[in-house]
């Protein structure tokens, strides 16, 4: 369990706390407690809490219970009533006085709180992805990778290539890969199960695939996507910038992100493009020639939603720039990209990524997701730069 959800609550409260929590839980049905002190919580192996704080009075016990429990991340989630916001509020400044990081939302009065209760148990999600994660890199050990351990606190495990063609070699086809592209080159059905195999209990995968493409002579983009739809995520070209922004796309919506190439941006358009989608995030995908290589294959496709919010992150795993992009049209528009394309009319002007931007690769996340992203950088201690 990467994350647990609890409430605090005052007894001075009264009758007022079961109704609230009956409330809250119907919101979270992960929700535990309600609990008056750090002593009456359970013990658990986490690495992020959401705290609701039913009642004032209760920042003292939300404090106590994240230190006992080891997390250095916290959510809380607060209410208008009975001083709820207020010990919310005090939650996080007490934590982040003695070392910890923690964010705040809200649940407005009147209004539905669900999307509220979501938003704030998805960004303790994606905040415990990235916390001591494990992650498989298949190609030669990089200074990425080191500086990937040193700013997450986690391990990132080398195959060579070589020992992954191997794998490739001594698997079976898997089936799925006809059955989702109609591609029948036996290859592609090997590199899927490899990749598949060699993944598994990992928090993420990330291929050096233009070498592997070169000596094996076919393209692991498809096996990509459908990676990426089914388990995941999966990055190519090794970049583990990419699969950090991915791993974060997966706690917050369930996909990987598109993972992209910026082709250009002007003021009021942009233009991206890559070689693979997820296959959940793709219609009318395509398997066709790889645009830098001509091996087998390239994906073109559209993308499914309208609204993205796209983010890069640096070298250093020390800042985030996100921006918001509205699609105008997708799919293989031109000849002279990678296969999967985007023009997009971003929100803001669109030579700000000429400035801005800490790395080429832009995720792709469906939805306006740019309240959760700035909680989530604050929580990892990345700079979060708004385009």
């Amino acid at each position: 369990m990467a994350v647990a959800a609890v409430a605090f609550a005052s007894p001075i409260h009264g009758e007022f706390v079961e109704k609230k929590f009956r409330e809250a839980k119907a919101l979270l049905p992960e929700l535990s407690g309600p609990y008056s002190s750090a002593d009456e919580a359970p013990s658990v192996s986490v690495k992020a809490l959401l705290i609701v704080n039913l009642t004032g009075g209760t920042s003292v016990a939300a404090v106590e219970y994240a230190k006992r429990v080891g997390v250095d991340k916290v959510v809380a989630l607060g209410f208008p009533e009975h001083n709820s916001l207020a010990s919310a509020l005090s939650t996080k400044a007490v934590f982040e006085a003695e070392g910890g990081r923690a964010w705040v939302f809200q649940c407005p009065p009147v209004e539905d709180c669900s999307s509220a209760a979501q938003s704030a148990y998805a960004v303790a999600k994606a905040a415990a992805a990235l916390t001591r994660p494990r992650v498989l890199l298949i190609g030669p050990r990089t200074k990425q990778a080191e500086r990937f351990e040193a700013k997450f606190g986690g391990r990132v495990e080398n195959m060579s290539l070589e020992d992954f063609i191997r794998v490739v070699e001594g698997s079976p086809p898997d089936p799925k890969i006809a059955a989702a592209f109609g591609v029948s080159d036996e290859r592609i059905a090997k590199i899927y199960s490899a990749l598949a195999r060699a993944s598994r209990g990992f928090d993420g995968v990330a291929i050096n695939c233009f070498p592997f493409i070169m000596r094996y002579g076919a393209t692991p983009c498809l096996p990509l996507s459908l990676l990426n739809a089914e388990s995941g995520p999966a990055a190519c070209e090794g970049d583990l910038q990419a699969l950090a922004a991915m791993m974060i796309s997966k706690a917050l919506t369930g996909k990987s992100g598109w993972i992209s190439n910026v082709v250009y941006a002007k003021p009021a358009e942009a233009y991206f493009a890559h070689c693979t989608v997820a296959l959940d995030m793709a219609k009318g995908p395509k398997p066709v020639p790889h645009f830098e290589t001509g091996r087998p294959y390239g994906l073109a496709a559209s993308l499914a939603e309208r609204v993205y919010t796209a983010i890069s992150v640096g070298p250093g795993f020390d800042k985030m720039a996100v921006g918001l992009m509205e699609v105008e049209e997708s799919g293989m528009l031109v000849e002279w990209a990678c296969r999967t394309q985007a023009l997009v009319k971003p929100a803001f002007d669109g030579r700000r990524i000429l400035e801005l931007a800490p790395a080429n690769h832009h995720i792709f996340i469906p939805g306006d997701l740019r309240e959760e992203l700035k909680a989530v950088a604050h929580l990892l201690g990345i700079q979060y730069i708004g385009y």
